[in-house]
Formats: structure tokens, sequence, C-alpha cells
């Protein structure tokens, strides 16, 4: 449920009180009196600079702290399906001026956590070639903003972005991942590694404490240009275990809890204070295969097993009949870009067996690896495929690693990893962002492409002519099945649990929004 409400003036103190509300659970209060938000989570991002935390855990922090230039909004896309909408955030205004400029004017009087004002500084900062050049240490930076040749300040509020060829799709970013605006005050000060930790934005909260893989704790930043946010502080704490975060919900120690299982669900039906909300997510989890390794050093053993999968069997073990798979890095709100008739990889036992043969497969072991406390529902989908590749003659060895990162280690042929559609465009995901020549599968070497799937994905991004822009991406498509890097097993459900006096709605990506247009408690 979507809530606008009225902006508050008081100045919050960060001692809180705990009371029991009418249900009997537990609530915190701040002195001036407005709530605290305590929220748990599966695992929280390695630090708190924007570019370094685009994951399905890093973002809920970042959107606390940051606010873009424009803002996608959900709600009105959710009135609409299929029609984008996206409204001024920091800037009033951003307008193509030629081809190749865009123009970005400024909202005035914007207030950042350490008493700044919002000027072309920031902006400056946000997009320096430390954060989106070619040596940037950020690759979602240079993946997403690389072909920013200059940033020109015209004066205090009016900037121009200049690019390397026309983008079409301009809009789309500013509003998306990357361009939270950060504080050039701070980040000269502070330092590209000093900015990690005391992070400087114009968001609705500002960073109280950050205690890396345990704790967030924000404080109300009273001075947001849309007025005081509802919450006086929101402590967002880790609870790796999702039994023990759904026990917090309904106990009252915690007011939102994430990544809920499906067979959990029915356990809300006994409260009248707490509700599960299931959102189709626009992220994928897939398995990729690491070309470096003689086991799957061949597309026709990668398409083998990739043929070996029951998808249907997979996805609905994990997610139950509300379910849902694309055909291949695309969705229907790419509109006309969309191909709705591809096939993509499904369950065809026949068809793996032909490939395994054809690879000369010969019984040698297949190390499969997922983090299950990382990505909800890897451990089950991973015994599962397991069992059927094993049904088909493959030597299947199961491994669990304790995180993403101890995933990514040495040893292992087939990992998982998620693709977001960042905004409805194929180049916010999957294609370029998450498969291109500055991904990470590419840049740690997992994949390796035979093909001219790069030079196919340079083409893409220059391109502007609309059937142009079909004919090439959906050239990538093609490029993709045949050389099997990856193969996409399911779309995500997100399902949060929430307690009812919570008035707030999760997106379809994972913003944690708790501006007050659309964050309030009854």
């Amino acid at each position: 449920m979507f809530t606008r409400r009225q902006t508050l003036g008081l100045l919050a103190s960060t001692m809180t009180l705990t009371a029991l509300d009418g249900t009997g659970a537990r609530r915190a209060f701040a002195q001036d009196g407005r709530p605290v938000l305590r929220v748990a989570v599966q695992a929280l991002g390695p630090s708190l600079e924007p570019l370094e935390s685009m994951t399905n855990v890093g973002l809920r922090a970042i959107d606390c702290l940051f606010d873009r230039p424009l803002r996608r909004n959900f709600v009105e896309e959710e009135r609409h399906p299929g029609k984008p909408a996206i409204d001024p955030q920091l800037a009033t205004s951003v307008t193509q001026v030629s081809p190749l400029v865009w123009e970005m004017t400024l909202r005035p009087g914007v207030r950042l956590h350490d008493g700044t004002t919002l000027s072309a500084e920031d902006v400056l900062a946000t997009f320096g070639p430390d954060r989106i050049g070619p040596d940037s240490p950020y690759p979602d930076g240079k993946i997403l903003f690389g072909h920013v040749t200059e940033v020109e300040k015209v004066d205090d509020m009016t900037v121009r972005l200049h690019t390397r060829q026309e983008d079409v799709v301009m809009r789309h970013r500013l509003a998306g991942y990357g361009p939270w605006i950060i504080g050039a005050k701070a980040y000269r000060e502070l330092g590209p590694e000093g900015f990690k930790a005391q992070p400087v934005g114009a968001g609705p909260y500002k960073l109280k404490e950050f205690v890396r893989d345990t704790r967030i704790v924000f404080a109300s930043h009273d001075d947001y240009w849309m007025g005081a946010p509802a919450a006086a502080e929101v402590v967002i704490s880790v609870v790796p275990e999702v039994a023990t975060r759904v026990a917090g919900l309904i106990s009252g120690e915690y007011d939102i809890v994430t990544n809920v299982l499906p067979d959990q669900v029915p356990q809300f039906a006994g409260y009248a204070d707490v509700e599960a909300e299931t959102v189709p997510m626009d992220l994928l989890h897939l398995l990729f295969f690491d070309y470096n390794r003689p086991a799957v050093a061949d597309a026709k053993m990668r398409r083998a097993l990739s043929f070996a999968i029951d998808y249907d069997a997979v996805a609905k073990a994990v997610w139950g009949p509300r379910y849902r798979r694309p055909n291949n890095f695309q969705i229907p709100a790419f509109g006309d870009l969309y191909d709705p008739n591809r096939k993509y990889f499904t369950y065809d036992p026949d068809q793996a067996r032909e490939l395994l043969s054809a690879a000369g497969y010969a019984g040698g072991e297949i190390v499969l690896r997922v983090p299950p406390s990382y990505y909800l529902g890897s451990g089950d989908a991973a015994q599962i495929i397991q069992a059927q590749w094993q049904a088909l003659g493959i030597n299947t060895r199961l491994e669990f690693a304790e995180s993403a990162a101890q995933q990514m280690q040495p040893g292992a042929d087939v990992r998982m990893i998620s693709s977001s559609f960042r905004y409805p465009d194929p180049l916010s995901g999957g294609v370029i962002v998450h498969l291109g020549r500055n991904s990470y599968l590419q840049k740690h070497k997992f994949f390796i492409p035979r093909t001219d799937y790069n030079e196919v994905c340079d083409q893409f991004a220059a391109a502007t002519a609309p059937e142009e822009r079909k004919r090439l991406f959906w050239r990538l498509l093609d490029l993709l099945e045949e050389e099997a890097p990856v193969t996409i097993l399911y779309a995500v459900n997100e399902i949060v649990g929430k307690r009812t006096k919570v008035n707030w709605t999760q997106y379809p990506l994972y913003y944690m929004d708790l501006r007050p247009d659309v964050f309030s408690f009854a």
C-alpha cells in the first residue's frame, strides 16, 4: 500500500523509548514521538559507496542515503503496466540539447547530510573520472556511465553531460542504478576510501552507525527536501536465518523482514498484526559456467547441462506455483525489443544426451557451488539440479559456500549469480551489464566470448534506430544461446514480511524507498 504522509518539522532526538502498540507488540519510539523502523535482512553490502553496493543486499541502504537526478515512479508504473514513468528528484529538468549533450537543472535549496547545499559541484564529483572513467575501480560505474566524456558546469545549478555516442536511454539511466548524487565536500575531504564508511548524500536518512556484516543505523535527515521522513531512525540488522527473521517479526522485534520463503508464508495467517507481500522482481537467478575449467570449456557441454535442467520443477520447488521464467534476458517491458516467440533453453533430456555425446563426455566430475544464505532458495534449487544431472549420467558434486564471495573461490565449474533489469530497456541488465566486456564475469575471465559477442554489444550500445536496436539485441540473445555462458533458472519473487502498521511496499527492484510520499506508520 502506498500512502502519502504529511511532512514533519520536528527535530528528532537519537534517544529512543520502547512501548507496546495496540496489539501488544514492542514498538520503539524516538523522543519526538516518531517510531524507529527495525528491519531484518539476510546480509549487507560491502560498503556504503553507491557504485560498490549495487547488489540485492546493498541497494536498501544506498537508497536511504542518496537521491538521484530523476526518480522512477513505480507506483505509476504499477497503475499503467508497460508504460515507464519518471519524475524529477534532485534535478527539476533533464533535457537533450543536442544528440550528444544532456542538460540537467538542479533543484534549488536541497540540503545534504553535512549541511551543504546541492550544487553542480556535487554532480561533477558523482560523475568524476575516478568513479566512471576507464581507470575507475567500480565496474558498474564504467558500464552505466563510461560513455560520458565530459561533465560541464554551466553554472552553480546547471550541468551538462557530454556522451561519446547518442544515448536513447539517458533519462532511464539518471533514474536508475548508479547516479546517486554524492556530497562533493565530504568526498573531497574524506577521499574515496573514507567516503565508503562515512557517506554524505541528499537522501531521506543520514548515517549514524555502520558495523559491517552486522547492522546499519540511519538517523532522519530532517532537512530533507521532501520533508522529514516518518521514522526517526532506521535500524537494519543482519539476521542470516530466515526462520529467525520471521520469528522476530511475529514477536514484535522487527517491523520489516526480507527474503521470506514461500513455505513460511502460511505462518502469517495466524496473526492479525503481520502480513506477507509477494513481489515479482525484475531480477533473475542463473547458473554460469567457468570457461577456464576443462569440464565446461566446450559450448556443447554447457548447452547439454542447460538442456538437462527441468526448470519448471526447480522453480516450483523454490517459489511455489507463482513462479516465472523469462525466455532469455528480456522482459515484456522492453516493448518492441521483446521477442515473445523465443524458445531459449528448455528441459530436453534427449537433446542433452546428444550434446553430451558430441562433447565426448566420459563421466568426469562437474562441481556445482552455490551460497544458500545469499541467494534465497539456491540450496534447494542446486540439490534438485544435481539430481537431474545425475539422472542423465552427469557426475555432479554439490558444494555450499558460506557467502557469495566464497562461492567465487577457485575449484567450481558452475556457480550461481543474479542479473537485474535496472530500467525497462536491454541496456539496463543482462546482455551488457552482466555479460558484457566490463561485467564481473568477463573481468574475472569466467566468460571469455568465442564469438563476436562483445563487438555486437558495442554496436547495440551505440545504436539509436528502433529496428537496428531490435536486430542487434536479438542477435545478442542468439549468441548467448549459441555460447551458453549462463542458463537462467527463474525470475525471483521477493517475499517481504511486515507489520500491518507499516505502510510501505517493496518495489520490483531491491530499493528500500522510505521517502515521505511512500512510507508511513498507521
